[in-house]
Protein backbone atom coordinates (compact mmCIF):
# COMPACT_ATOMS: atom_id res chain seq x y z
CA UNK A 1 0.00 0.00 0.00
CA UNK A 2 1.29 3.45 -0.92
CA UNK A 3 1.32 6.04 1.83
CA UNK A 4 -0.98 9.02 1.23
CA UNK A 5 0.73 12.20 2.45
CA UNK A 6 -1.80 14.77 1.24
CA UNK A 7 -4.93 15.60 -0.72
CA UNK A 8 -5.56 17.96 -3.61
CA UNK A 9 -3.91 21.29 -4.19
CA UNK A 10 -3.50 21.94 -0.47
CA UNK A 11 -1.51 18.70 -0.18
CA UNK A 12 0.77 19.85 -3.01
CA UNK A 13 1.22 23.30 -1.41
CA UNK A 14 2.11 21.78 1.95
CA UNK A 15 4.59 19.34 0.40
CA UNK A 16 6.34 22.09 -1.60
CA UNK A 17 6.55 24.29 1.51
CA UNK A 18 8.02 21.54 3.71
CA UNK A 19 10.52 20.44 1.06
CA UNK A 20 11.80 23.96 0.31
CA UNK A 21 12.07 24.81 4.00
CA UNK A 22 14.14 21.64 4.49
CA UNK A 23 16.51 22.72 1.70
CA UNK A 24 15.29 20.22 -0.90
CA UNK A 25 13.75 20.30 -4.36
CA UNK A 26 10.17 19.02 -4.75
CA UNK A 27 9.70 16.35 -7.40
CA UNK A 28 6.33 15.07 -8.62
CA UNK A 29 5.91 11.88 -10.64
CA UNK A 30 2.79 11.56 -12.79
CA UNK A 31 3.30 7.96 -13.87
CA UNK A 32 4.88 4.71 -12.84
CA UNK A 33 6.37 2.70 -15.68
CA UNK A 34 3.80 2.83 -18.47
CA UNK A 35 0.91 3.57 -16.10
CA UNK A 36 -0.18 7.21 -15.97
CA UNK A 37 -1.91 8.46 -12.84
CA UNK A 38 -5.26 10.18 -13.33
CA UNK A 39 -5.90 11.71 -9.93
CA UNK A 40 -2.68 11.42 -7.95
CA UNK A 41 1.03 12.11 -8.03
CA UNK A 42 3.98 10.64 -6.20
CA UNK A 43 5.95 13.34 -4.38
CA UNK A 44 9.59 13.20 -3.31
CA UNK A 45 11.92 15.79 -1.82
CA UNK A 46 15.27 15.53 -3.59
CA UNK A 47 18.15 16.49 -1.36
CA UNK A 48 16.11 16.48 1.85
CA UNK A 49 14.30 13.15 1.69
CA UNK A 50 15.54 12.20 5.15
CA UNK A 51 13.75 15.28 6.55
CA UNK A 52 10.60 15.33 4.40
CA UNK A 53 8.72 12.11 3.84
CA UNK A 54 7.57 11.43 0.31
CA UNK A 55 4.47 9.55 -0.81
CA UNK A 56 1.28 9.92 -2.77
CA UNK A 57 -0.87 13.04 -3.00
CA UNK A 58 -4.40 12.10 -4.07
CA UNK A 59 -7.33 14.07 -5.53
CA UNK A 60 -5.05 16.12 -7.80
CA UNK A 61 -7.01 17.83 -10.62
CA UNK A 62 -6.32 16.31 -14.06
CA UNK A 63 -5.31 19.68 -15.55
CA UNK A 64 -2.52 20.01 -12.95
CA UNK A 65 -1.28 16.50 -13.75
CA UNK A 66 -1.31 17.28 -17.49
CA UNK A 67 0.69 20.46 -16.92
CA UNK A 68 3.17 18.59 -14.69
CA UNK A 69 3.78 16.19 -17.58
CA UNK A 70 4.52 19.10 -19.93
CA UNK A 71 6.81 20.95 -17.54
CA UNK A 72 8.96 18.08 -16.35
CA UNK A 73 11.73 19.04 -13.95
CA UNK A 74 10.33 22.37 -12.83
CA UNK A 75 8.25 23.02 -9.72
CA UNK A 76 8.27 26.83 -9.61
CA UNK A 77 5.42 27.27 -12.10
CA UNK A 78 3.31 25.03 -9.87
CA UNK A 79 4.08 27.04 -6.74
CA UNK A 80 3.18 30.25 -8.59
CA UNK A 81 -0.05 28.75 -9.91
CA UNK A 82 -0.99 27.72 -6.38
CA UNK A 83 -0.41 31.27 -5.11
CA UNK A 84 2.75 30.47 -3.19
CA UNK A 85 5.68 32.84 -2.74
CA UNK A 86 8.81 31.27 -4.13
CA UNK A 87 11.85 31.64 -1.88
CA UNK A 88 14.99 32.91 -3.57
Amino acid sequence: MVKVIGRGLEGIREFIRKCIEAGGTPIFRTKYGLRKFRDRVVAACWGAGEKVEGGTIVDVPPDIIAEMEEKVGDWKWLAERLGMRIPT
